[in-house]
């Protein structure tokens, strides 16, 4: 999925959508997402906030909150582990 977003500066950004999910805590939406951009360690540039669908112009919305940011990062980071540990598991079968 490839979501648009007009940035501070007014900038239209294109990002490709890693995940979104739902906190019930804080009943808000999240988004994680990158754009295809790496580091100076090849790592991929990966970006998480909260997601608010319904606005169709500029749908990535800060987390301002502290306690929120270290919150959802946990539960994100919790997320991509277990998604890259299956795909290890998935690497490791042999096709016959």
């Amino acid at each position: 999925m490839i979501i648009n977003s007009i940035d501070k500066d007014g900038i239209k950004r294109v990002y490709n959508v890693i995940l979104t999910m739902h906190n019930d805590d804080y009943n808000k939406d999240y988004i994680v997402y990158t754009d295809n951009k790496y580091d100076q360690e090849n790592n991929l540039q990966i970006y998480f906030n909260e997601y608010k669908k319904e606005n169709v112009i500029s749908p990535i919305k800060s987390i301002n909150d502290k306690k929120e940011f270290k919150t959802i990062k946990t539960e994100i980071n919790k997320v991509l582990l277990t998604l890259k540990n299956e795909a290890f598991k998935l690497d490791m079968i042999d096709l016959y």
